[in-house]
């Protein structure tokens, strides 16, 4: 008899992938356009960063200290308060673990009678009396009919420092499913609201005037206008991030962060350029396998409010070392001009390598295509054995450590065509000296360089991936999220705090 769990897991499935264009790809935030502006407030920051003359490269700074509110969510129906507050905790422990406050509040953060309301909203009776907290956020939702699947903003800035100090993000209850048990849609869902609290932490356009220099004074000349692969884009030139990313790409005339330009008020310069970060978890709309970045947290460095623990970022590999061509030149629905990019209609795997997809475009692709991960052939989805040629040769499953080959293996003569497989693999030495092992069933081939591999008792090939490219990418093996602050990475493994499990110990025990 099948358990109420295996039954809450299968239905979260079949209602993911019933809602998938729109749950996918569609979706969108807005934060931008909503005709409010933001209150200061009079805190008592912690300057001495300043006046003792410590940089950010020395700094001890303490980790942020987030401070969730759940009160408006009172109205909302049946279970979706409980999930959002089994959601918000982990994302806030990550945040507080990645990122340290610069200028922390000294003391607790109040509201005193003066303040007549929060962010359009009676004032919590907490903030009121205090709470310990330099960021305090709020979280509210609504039913509407709409790709918007959230909105946010900060409500409430330190008057010196103009750091954000109270947030607001209001979810739409019909874009946003409860997991209901499912763990690859709640880890999408932790993206997603990573993804609105970043904004309200200061990757936003209604954010750039005020960031400071490592001296605290107003950063200038930091946003850009420029032309890039035939398309007008906002550049966010400060040195965190623009350093980095010269480096990644080894392409020393690139001069900031480059922002999304479509999508409008609300999306457009206040998201990473889709084409180029298309899993990034600051890119517009989403996909499963999305990842925080070390370009993320150093635009928020390079607010000034925040000295991120770069060790927290996740491993990043879309377009690294391909030079400036890959950021100056215009994709073609044709052909595609790098590995990173695909061509026609066919199934590949997807960028992060964690399972299979179509070749497919989007509306901030830039018309570019790349593999977009389809959970029917994602190797961390039990069930996408049930759409698998071959399943019995295959892994799937949260935690198999399996990720996705491509090849035409089959049982019979005949050519079954093209398809992707999860396979189990270890990478073994360093360097030029790499090999791959890709476990097939029983049977263990060796990848020495690109090219494919016969399987005995079968007939076509599994394609074997360049080791060195594919070890040092897809194939790289790490701690989920840095384990959200809440366990410690040992061997590419969470070994997570008493009260926490999980891959990335996201899920309370």
């Amino acid at each position: 008899m099948i358990s109420l769990k295996t039954l809450n897991i299968l239905l979260g499935f079949l209602f993911l992938i019933s809602v998938a264009p729109a749950y996918l790809d569609d979706y969108k935030c807005n934060h931008d356009n909503e005709d409010f502006v933001a209150e200061e407030l009079e805190v008592d920051e912690d300057m001495s960063s300043l006046s003792d003359g410590r940089t950010l490269a020395n700094a001890q700074f303490s980790k942020t200290r987030f401070k969730a509110y759940y009160g408006f969510l009172d109205s909302a129906p049946g279970s979706f308060k409980a999930y959002i507050e089994e959601l918000a905790p982990p994302v806030l422990d990550y945040l507080s673990a990645a990122l340290r406050v610069r200028y922390p509040v000294q003391g607790q953060l109040k509201l005193g009678s003066s303040v007549g309301d929060v962010c359009g909203l009676p004032v919590p009776k907490e903030l009121r009396a205090g709470v310990d907290a330099d960021v305090y956020v709020i979280l509210d939702s609504r039913s509407e009919d709409s790709s918007v699947v959230a909105s946010s903003r900060y409500c409430h800035l330190a008057t010196g420092t103009k750091r954000p100090l109270i947030t607001y993000t209001n979810i739409n209850r019909q874009m946003l499913l409860e997991a209901r048990g499912n763990v690859l849609i709640h880890e999408k869902n932790m993206y997603l609201l990573m993804h609105e609290v970043m904004h309200t932490l200061g990757i936003s356009r209604n954010s750039y005037d005020y960031y400071l220099d490592e001296y605290g004074k107003r950063r200038v000349g930091h946003l850009k206008t420029r032309k890039i692969a035939g398309q007008t884009h906002t550049l966010i030139d400060v040195p965190s991030v623009t350093e980095r990313l010269r480096k990644f790409y080894d392409c020393p005339s690139i001069e900031g962060a480059i922002m999304e330009n479509d999508g409008g008020s609300g999306t457009a310069s206040s998201h990473l350029e889709r084409r180029l970060f298309i899993y990034e978890v600051m890119a517009s709309g989403g996909i499963f396998g999305r990842r925080v970045s070390e370009f993320s947290l150093a635009i928020l460095e390079g607010s000034g409010w925040w000295v991120p623990d770069y060790t927290m970022a996740e491993p990043y590999f879309f377009g690294k070392g391909q030079g400036c061509d890959f950021v100056n030149q215009r994709c073609s629905n044709n052909r595609a001009f790098f590995d990173e990019f695909c061509s026609g209609y066919g199934r590949g795997c997807s960028p992060t390598g964690r399972g299979g997809g179509r070749c497919s475009s989007d509306s901030k692709a830039d018309g570019c295509r790349y593999y977009d991960p389809d959970l029917d052939y994602d190797c961390e989805n039990p069930d996408a054995e049930d759409n698998a040629r071959l399943a019995e040769l295959q892994v799937f499953g949260r935690g198999a450590e399996s990720k996705c080959f491509t090849g035409t293996l089959n049982t019979r003569r005949s050519n079954d065509g093209f398809t992707t497989f999860c396979f189990k693999y270890n990478c073994v030495g360093e360097g030029y000296n790499t090999v791959l092992e890709v476990k097939v069933g029983r049977e263990t081939i060796t990848c020495e360089r690109e090219g494919q591999r016969t399987v005995d008792g079968y007939y076509g090939t599994v394609d074997c991936p360049d080791p060195i490219t594919f070890c040092s990418g897809p194939g790289l093996r790490y701690c989920p999220r840095g384990c959200m602050g809440r366990g410690k990475c040992i061997e590419n493994r969470c070994e997570c705090q008493d009260g926490f499990v999980g891959v990335d110990c996201g899920l309370k025990a």
